[in-house]
């Protein structure tokens, strides 16, 4: 859209050199085509250099249409009791054909658990979802299976929510009905595309919820888009630079390490909030780049690069963290990802699962 406006701005100025009087007129027009010539050169290169997005390329459809509907606290969540045919195509070939079914809260369904069982509360987005997995694949509902049915699994998740989006459904008291059940853990599964979510860069989380750092600790002020009307700057610059990738890029630096530090804050805010309503820890689950020697080794934190460094961080917090790479390792690509999707497989939740079972049942953490 960016570039189409560019485009326009520039054929209106050439149009002006040659129909406009006056040197005056005319030594403007020229101007203004330079530079949008310039700025339109800079934002295809801009773009060129951006990676691709995640699952480009391919077709998504579900039915009903509608499934994902608003909600006051979230921005969005499935829409309770209700089941959802998912699609997707990759040059006109089937991906995968699924159904989700969703209960009354919202969550997503797993197998039935006896009555007063030990309760795991999964947040996630569509890696935990399950996004292009039957209902008994998921993590949840996996991790479940290895507990030999024993358990109740909890699959509190939607497509593109992030750290904001689990904080706030716990601060909003969204899942204070499970306070009732014996929660032994609260298991979440985080991907460096969390980061850009934290402060709503994505189309769709205009009404997703919105925090900013005071003294550390992270405050909620409303939704990305009430925040964005009431600041005219920032909304001007969010819109141009969903239009213009080289605006976008401008303070990109900063911009992350603003992500970073909020993303840190919000997972411990996360912990601290588990802790309170259900007394119980954290486990985060992480596909994320990550240096495997370190803590192990002799390896200095102050070497690593940004993303790695936030890992170290959230080490140095002792958060309990499951490496995704650690119980994949070894297998092909192929076996762990839904082809031209790049979502986890229901074999590769199986490893996890396995490993959570191992963590979270046999070893009790502290």
């Amino acid at each position: 859209m960016g570039e189409v406006l560019l485009g326009l701005v520039i054929v209106l100025a050439l149009a002006g050199v040659i129909l406009l009087r006056g040197n005056r007129w005319r030594t403007g027009s020229l101007v203004l085509a330079a530079v949008a010539t310039g700025a339109l050169g800079v934002d295809l290169l801009a773009g060129a250099l951006a990676p691709q997005a995640h699952g480009a390329g391919s077709v998504k459809t579900t039915d009903p249409a509608d499934w994902l509907l608003p909600q006051a606290e979230l921005g969005y969540q499935p829409i309770a009791n209700t089941r959802v045919r998912a699609r997707e195509t990759f040059d006109g070939k089937t991906v995968f054909d699924r159904t989700y079914t969703i209960l009354a809260d919202g969550s997503r369904a797993t197998a039935p658990a006896p009555a007063g069982a030990d309760t795991y509360i999964f947040l996630g987005d569509s890696f935990m979802f399950g996004e292009g997995l039957a209902d008994a694949d998921t993590l949840p509902a996996q991790f479940a299976r290895e507990a030999g049915l024993k358990v109740r699994a909890v699959n509190f998740s939607a497509s593109g929510w992030g750290p904001n989006h689990w904080v706030r459904a716990l601060e909003a008291g969204l899942l204070d009905h499970y306070r009732r059940e014996p929660v032994k853990a609260v298991v979440t599964w985080i991907i460096p595309a969390h980061l850009a979510r934290v402060t709503g860069d994505g189309g769709w989380l205009g009404s997703s919820p919105r925090y900013v750092l005071e003294n550390g600790k992270p405050r909620y002020t409303g939704s990305f888009t009430a925040h964005r009307w009431s600041d005219p700057l920032a909304g001007l610059r969010y819109v141009a630079g969903e239009q213009f990738s080289f605006v976008k890029a401008i303070g990109e630096r900063q911009r992350q390490d603003e992500q970073g530090e909020l993303f840190i804050a919000l997972m411990l805010r996360l912990r601290e909030l588990v802790r309170e309503k259900f007394n119980a820890p954290l486990m985060v689950v992480y596909s994320w780049l990550d240096d495997a020697s370190w803590p192990d080794a002799d390896v200095s934190p102050t070497t690593h690069p940004p993303l790695v460094k936030l890992m170290d961080r959230l080490r140095a917090e002792r958060l309990p963290m499951l490496f995704a790479d650690h119980e994949t390792k070894g297998y092909e690509s192929a076996e762990l990802q839904i082809p031209h999707d790049g979502h986890p497989s229901a074999f590769a939740n199986k490893l996890l699962a396995r490993e959570l079972r191992h963590r979270l049942l046999d070893i009790p953490l502290e």
